[in-house]
């Protein structure tokens, strides 16, 4: 055999592809991987809130925020205190716009100023403490008792 044709050849030995333990080594990494994958997404599908009772504790969330807004304009900002914030509270909540549908609770709302805490969550700055400012939290559980849609407003003495 010539030079040239010894050359040829051996250059050709070099450029070999993948070798078939490279691929099967290739094949089951990803195939872990994915299976990993897929495990994690079905964990997290099977325990989040389904988007109809996130829909609807949502609605519930600003039907009731848009009542204790409208308190806030009917008592002006030295009215709307911890005791009158919510139109829903006992003696005046049997409206029909307090009502939740069955399975579903819209939690007695948390009124605060400056730092303070709500009844259903950890401590909570309105503000930063000014006294001009006012906050208000809504949470709805659904029908498995989760918490499905929780709402925070912040109304000023302006």
């Amino acid at each position: 055999m010539s030079a040239a044709a010894r050359r040829r050849v051996s250059t050709r030995r070099g450029c070999a592809g993948f070798s078939l333990i490279e691929v099967i080594v290739f094949i089951v990494v990803t195939a872990i991987v994915v299976v990993g994958l897929v495990t994690g997404m079905s964990a997290a599908l099977r325990t989040a809130p389904q988007p109809r009772e996130m829909h609807q504790g949502l609605q519930l969330a600003q039907g009731r925020m848009e009542l204790i807004r409208a308190q806030r304009y009917v008592l002006g900002f030295a009215g709307f205190t911890a005791a009158t914030f919510d139109p829903c509270a006992p003696p005046g909540g049997a409206q029909e716009a307090c009502l939740a549908p069955t399975n579903y609770t819209v939690a007695a709302p948390c009124f605060y100023t400056g730092a303070a805490t709500c009844a259903f969550g950890a401590a909570n700055t309105c503000k930063g403490g000014d006294v001009n400012y006012k906050c208000v939290r809504v949470r709805v559980t659904g029908p498995d008792g989760a918490v499905v849609a929780e709402l925070d407003d912040m109304v000023a003495n302006y």
